[in-house]
């Protein structure tokens, strides 16, 4: 261990010095004054304020930050530069209208070059590659969308009551399945690998997030001999293990689509169906095109389980803390669908289900940091330079806070999107508020870099949000003891840089006898297309 101190200690001490010598050449060209027109928390050299951020709830401090110094302002840590947004409109400025400059995607230090591809397309620098895989994961998506997925939502949603009304007490994990289970049928029509694919969007979520590998925040460990390196064997073993789990996944889809067997609801089957098209009709690939296809591919499926797990478990959170807005709902969904289960084709007919849900990914973020875009040339804003390489992260928790656009922003306002005194309220509430379009859509991201999953969110988080409400009361735990409902932190998460909710008591009760039938009969109608 002495030896591995004294490593670190010469592996850090150049850059100590270094930062120093130009901190100290800095204040003399500047007289010991400050020229910055950003403003910032004071910076202390080489760690800038590293010191002051928790790497599990990073986003509280950034906020705090945003009501000292303003809606955007300069913080650096271990010498990387950061600029913070917490307004929306210089988010749009500087993401949208300046997207060509800010498109860039920072180096994550635990992942092995992400930024050149083909893995994950989000973190990927602009490139050709990253360019035509996300053209045409926006086309499928928005294909697919079309046709409202072909109903793989509606008929995984009839699985995942029955396993709320069968083992409430695991909804959690189930949700994370529930949402694996959607995406792998339509990637691959294998829902069996539904769990896998949730673990390994969580995996995948632990190396990305500041709050997962030490290297991340503290990048000369991830430089130690490979020998004594801990990280770096970790990681290698991970992502061969998912490549290689993509690649087989694609093969087989590959030899059920030539023998007939691959359903045509599949992006997989999209994809075999293009290169036919394009001559290769016995769809032989070299290494590198399947490698660049099934990352792709596996890389879409497993997006879709981190981008709406996290949301829909903080929606059943808000719904058991908030017993008039799942009545309000529950009402609204009783007089449309009776004793059917919600499906897509009722999305205009419910805007109270769709407010809850807008609320609840405003209330509790999904994406609290908001994913970090850099900069990818010098630009000017304000009269000040920021520079080639900084990073700037628009603040979701904080643009979300932000009372003259959503007054009283701590507590939990659906009616914010439904009454005309709201600064949010959009008619028609046919159509809004969604996922999709319209007020509060940072969520996604910004410009260039903006999710592709928007509509399969809005989606499945209105079925599968709806469906619950439909078939169960979902309220308190209490304490065996005291009778008293169990507290519990709704803050608390796993931290990642995409949030789930730490696993939280909520009991399901079916609504009626009848109800509960009604659950367990459209299981038994959809059991023969799931692949249980």
């Amino acid at each position: 261990m002495e030896s591995v101190r004294l490593l670190i200690l010469y592996l850090a001490l150049p850059s100590v010095v270094l930062s120093i010598l130009r901190q100290f050449i800095s204040w003399g060209k500047n007289g010991g004054k400050s020229t910055k027109n950003i403003p910032g928390p004071q910076q202390f050299p080489v760690v800038g304020r590293v010191h002051d951020l928790d790497r599990f709830c990073m986003w509280k401090k950034f906020k705090e930050w945003a009501d000292i110094h303003g809606p955007i302002y300069r913080t650096s840590m271990m010498g990387q530069q950061f600029i913070i947004i917490s307004d929306e409109n210089i988010a749009r400025e500087l993401l949208v209208e300046r997207g060509n400059i800010y498109a860039g995607r920072p180096q994550i230090r635990a992942l092995f070059d992400h930024k050149t591809g083909p893995g994950y397309v989000a973190l990927m620098d602009r490139h050709q590659t990253w360019s035509s895989q996300r053209k045409w994961v926006h086309s499928a998506m928005a294909e697919f969308h079309r046709s409202h997925f072909f109903g793989v939502i509606e008929s995984e949603v009839k699985k995942y009551l029955a396993m709320l009304l069968i083992d409430p007490a695991k909804f959690h994990a189930n949700t994370r399945e529930h949402c694996g289970r959607i995406m792998s049928r339509l990637a691959w029509d294998d829902a069996t690998q539904g769990k896998d694919n949730g673990d390994s969007a969580d995996c995948t979520l632990t190396q990305m997030s500041v709050s997962g590998p030490v290297v991340n925040t503290m990048t000369p460990l991830w430089f130690l001999p490979w020998a004594i390196n801990p990280w770096k064997k970790y990681e290698r073993a991970r992502e061969d293990h998912q490549r290689a789990w993509w690649l087989n996944s694609y093969q087989v889809a590959k030899q059920r689509f030539l023998k007939g067997d691959l359903p045509k609801n599949t992006w997989s089957s999209r994809y075999f169906t293009q290169l036919q098209s394009k001559g290769n009709t016995t769809l032989e690939e070299n290494a590198k095109d399947e490698e660049y296809a099934s990352c792709m591919l596996g890389f879409q499926n497993l997006v879709g389980v981190i981008t709406i797990c996290g949301p829909l478990q903080f929606f059943l959170m808000a719904m058991m803390l908030h017993p008039e807005w799942q009545r309000k709902a529950q009402e609204e969904i009783d007089r449309v669908c009776g004793d059917r289960m919600p499906t897509t084709a009722d999305f205009a007919d419910l805007p109270t289900v769709r407010a809850c849900l807008k609320e609840t990914l405003r209330w509790r973020s999904g994406v609290p940091l908001g994913v970090p875009h850099q900069a990818e040339k010098d630009d000017v804003y304000m009269g000040e330079t920021i520079t080639k390489g900084t990073i700037v992260m628009a603040c979701e928790w904080s643009i979300n806070r932000v009372p003259e656009r959503y007054p009283d922003p701590e507590n939990f306002h659906p009616e914010r999107y439904l009454e005309k005194e709201w600064p949010t309220y959009q008619e028609p509430l046919s159509r809004y508020p969604n996922f999709r379009e319209g007020v509060g859509m940072h969520t996604f991201g910004w410009g260039r870099r903006t999710c592709l999953g928007q509509h399969i969110v809005d989606d499945e988080m209105f079925v599968t949000g709806a469906a619950v409400l439909w078939a169960f009361n979902l309220i308190h735990k209490t304490c065996p003891k005291t009778g008293k409902p169990i507290e519990f932190d709704s803050e608390a998460t796993n931290a990642h840089v995409i949030l789930e909710p730490l696993n939280f008591p909520c009991d399901f009760k079916p609504r009626s006898e009848e109800r509960a039938g009604h659950i367990l009969s459209g299981y038994g109608e959809a059991r023969a297309e799931l692949r249980v």
